[in-house]
């Protein structure tokens, strides 16, 4: 898929965000999740509202956007000044800069939304293992604050952290694990998943340990007899298994009989190893949300696997 979208997500975004209060100019702040930090201007506060930075007394903002490390050239053509006039963006100025570990473009341009002019910086750096594209915005009132060389100043703190806590990725998922019970997270998929495991190797496969996985998505049949079908071909899309025959399946009523759940159980032969394995999937459908659990064990690991899988499938549970 074309990087394009995304990065005029990113450009587009700064029109309808507002603003929150000191930051203090030291070392790069990494805005939680993010691989991209810097030492933001005066005023800029990371923001809880989106990833970067923004300052609610003057209504700028800072927003940050990290790409694969081979997007540089791609995204480069969303920033040309026909490219950008299309989306309302005039250009003022455009240069390449040199960083220490990379290269970068800086355009500055203007643009008016609902009567009020902005002031744009897009700030397309490419760094070691990924591209960062920041756009900032300042109210034109508020250019006496943040004049072209603060912002430039800013942009070139410009740094990048080879990995983020799993905590901070954690926080982010729109679910909690609240009981664990010996397994692990050991990657945050996306925005939307989790992937737990029950042993020492964060890169082990399931044929070695016990593995968990934890994804939301929106939607879902809201009439009971739909449900069973709808898990069932969610089910169908696992892979890397063969000799993969169903065993079991019930609707269970969890929380009270206000987790409506479906549970799929399963045994298969792993398609590289052929060692006998178990899975168990749990689809709770939800208020216009649906969460899938999926628990893969070896058969001579699976007693125990399993009472742990259920444990975390019980203390799954949306953020409020």
């Amino acid at each position: 898929m074309s990087l394009r979208p995304l990065v005029f997500c990113a450009l587009l975004a700064t029109l309808m965000v507002g603003p929150v209060g000191p930051a203090r100019a030291a070392d790069p702040v990494f805005p939680t999740g993010s691989h991209i930090g810097f030492v933001p201007p005066p005023g800029f506060v990371a923001s809880k509202r989106f990833p970067g930075f923004e300052n609610v007394e003057t209504a700028s903002s800072m927003i940050l956007l990290t790409l694969p490390g081979d997007a540089f050239t791609e995204a480069q053509g969303t920033l040309t000044a026909e490219a950008l006039k299309q989306h309302g963006i005039a250009e003022v100025s455009r240069e390449t800069l040199m960083l220490p570990n990379g290269r970068a473009v800086l355009v500055i341009g203007t643009e008016t939304e609902s009567g009020q002019k902005f002031r744009r910086w897009m700030f397309l750096a490419r760094v070691p293992e990924a591209t960062a594209l920041a756009t900032v915005s300042v109210p034109e009132p508020h250019l006496g604050t943040y004049p072209d060389g603060v912002i430039k100043t800013s942009l070139l703190t410009i740094a990048a952290r080879a990995t983020v806590p799993i905590d901070e990725l954690l926080s982010l998922v729109p679910f909690k694990l609240d009981e664990l019970s010996g397994l692990r997270p050991v990657q945050v998929l996306g925005s939307a998943g989790v992937m737990l495991t029950a042993g020492p190797s964060d890169a082990a496969g399931p044929t070695e340990q016990p593995m968990f996985v934890v994804t939301i998505a929106p939607g879902g049949p809201e009439q009971a007899d739909a449900r069973a079908n709808f898990a069932r071909n969610l089910f169908a899309g696992l892979s890397d298994f063969k000799d993969l025959r169903i065993v079991s399946t019930d609707m269970l009523r969890l929380g009270g009989g206000l987790s409506p759940t479906h549970e799929l159980q399963a045994e298969a032969n792993d398609a590289k190893s052929n060692r006998p394995v178990k899975l168990v999937q749990w689809v709770r459908f939800g208020s216009g949300v649906v969460i899938r659990m999926v628990g893969i064990a070896r058969a001579d690991q699976w007693s125990s696997a399993f009472t742990q899988f259920r444990a975390v499938r019980d203390g799954v549970a949306l953020r409020e």
